[in-house]
């Protein structure tokens, strides 16, 4: 857990930090809750690490690299 705080820092996961503690001190100053819930979760996002990066979310390709097809035989059938 150590190595996710403390390992691959970009761009993005600083700006998450930065927005969400400026987010939370405004919640904090204004008393308002439904801010501090949002910047309570960009702080959690950027300290583990979680959540979609600047590619968008999607799913692993797979790294098989097996592509062979299997070939389909077709019967022509013939109406009468």
């Amino acid at each position: 857990m150590l190595a996710s705080l403390t390992q691959n820092w970009g761009f993005m996961r600083i700006i998450r930090l930065v927005i969400g503690g400026y987010a939370l001190v405004e919640a904090i100053r204004a008393s308002d809750v439904l801010i501090g819930i949002m910047g309570t979760v960009l702080i959690s996002m950027a300290l583990f690490n979680i959540g979609c990066g600047a590619q968008g979310c999607g799913v692993p390709t797979s790294r098989n690299k097996n592509t062979s097809s299997d070939e389909v035989e077709y019967e022509e059938v013939l109406s009468k």
